[in-house]
């Protein structure tokens, strides 16, 4: 593989010849779509993609480092490629949303490489690694939306990924990448281990549409890794390590998968199984509790979204382009229509899938943001449970201060459950 260092030589030199990212999915239709949800960030006309500074924040990114890359593309003297767009500029030159911000990344890096390599201190060990997983989550930002036909985004990918390894390196915790086989395919995941001796529960991570696996470092590390609960993340279809599938109506399938084969893991016990489902991954986490309730202990669904995106055409419609952008992407479309969107769409609805007619026969937690457009109560109410269901309402001013609030009260309701 190639190393982090030679990857960035050579991606680092400007280069003029790459579509941009927003010219990649053909629209028929465009939308006016602003703001859907706190939880999905700042959306409005003067971007093409949805900013989310709190959400970076919360990952551990620098507030001012993010204001001053975000400054440095909306200032750029080039010219757009959309003039509605600051994020639009072409080619991977200064004002280009993945040149700025894998820049920012080999910033962290250079840190990170400036650090003596013998006979490292614990505060050394914990620098290089807070280094790098700032490095790969700034390189994970380059690459959204994370569109597989988008070459500089893969760049990105790469650089991310492998900055995330060089972290895992350095952090505290045991950790191993393991790969599954899904159909004639194998998928790569990476498994994150409490300092407990023996087997463990374990947190079956699924993605929302704009994340890849390795955002999640810090949940693991400040709320599951504390109680003892060990983390498995697999990319969604289509993107990172995953990027080999399209995304169907048969969501769940390398997840699926993925718990047929837990039991030969050895580190992690395959009867305390925790799905946990993020933004969209609540399709893939609901419908697996539902196909496989003998294979999990709970199902935990972080502002799920499981049926009315899918079949309210009006909320289709004036979704952000990006949003609708990135639902064409994961599905292999590359031109796309309001009118087709709705029509794959439609087969995703849970309900419609006959997926929601019976309860879930095991424990349901779903959390909720105030003034979510996708993800209301009405939607958390269609996941019922035999068991037991949980929903919980958080405000979304302080959003941190909320954010962090609800996966604390996620990780205590694991516990309860196992």
């Amino acid at each position: 593989m190639t190393s982090i260092q030679n990857l960035s030589e050579q991606i680092f030199k400007p280069q003029f010849d790459y579509p941009e990212t927003s010219t990649l999915i053909k629209r028929i239709d465009n939308s006016d779509g602003l703001s859907i949800s706190p939880m999905d960030g700042e959306s409005n006309s003067h971007w093409y993609r949805i900013v989310n500074p709190i959400l970076w924040y919360w990952r551990g990114l620098p507030k001012l480092e993010i204001e001053e890359v975000l400054s440095k593309i909306a200032v750029s003297t080039k010219q757009p490629v959309n003039s509605q767009w600051l994020d639009s500029i072409a080619g991977y030159q200064p004002g280009n949303w993945i040149y700025e911000f894998l820049n920012q990344a080999a910033k962290w890096q250079a840190k990170a490489d400036a650090i003596d390599e013998t006979n490292l201190s614990d505060i050394n060990k914990a620098n290089l690694c807070n280094y790098y997983l700032i490095a790969s989550e700034y390189c994970s930002i380059a690459s959204y939306p994370h569109f597989k036909n988008d070459e500089l985004a893969m760049y990105a990918q790469t650089c991310a990924y492998q900055a995330y390894t060089k972290a895992l390196s350095y952090s505290p915790y045991t950790t191993k990448e393991l790969e599954f086989k899904v159909q004639n395919q194998t998928v790569k995941s990476i498994l994150h281990l409490p300092p407990t001796e023996g087997t463990c529960p374990v947190v079956l991570m699924c993605n929302g549409l704009g994340n890849l696996q390795i955002d999640f470092y810090r949940y693991f590390n400040e709320f599951l890794a504390p109680k003892g609960i060990a983390m498995l993340t697999i990319d969604l279809p289509s993107v990172g390590y995953s990027r080999g599938f399209d995304l169907t109506q048969n969501s769940s399938q390398i997840h699926q998968a993925v718990l047929e084969q837990l039991s030969s893991i050895p580190w992690v016990d395959d009867s305390r199984v925790i799905l946990a489902g993020f933004r969209f991954g609540s399709h893939i986490a609901t419908r697996l509790a539902h196909l496989m309730p003998n294979k999990i202990k709970g199902l935990f669904n972080f502002t799920p979204l499981i049926h009315q995106i899918f079949v309210d055409k009006e909320l289709q419609q004036h979704l952000p382009n990006v949003y609708k952008d990135m639902l064409a992407s994961r599905l292999g479309l590359p031109i796309i229509s309001n009118q087709q969107l709705a029509a794959e769409l439609n087969y995703f609805s849970l309900k419609k899938q006959g997926i929601l007619t019976h309860a879930c026969l095991v424990p349901v937690m779903n959390i909720i943001f105030e003034d979510d457009k996708l993800s209301n109560n009405l939607e958390a109410k269609l996941i019922q449970s035999a068991k037991q269901n949980k929903i919980i309402t958080v405000p979304k001013t302080p959003l941190q201060k909320s954010l962090h609030n609800a996966l604390e009260q996620s990780v205590n309701w694991m516990q309860s459950i196992l």
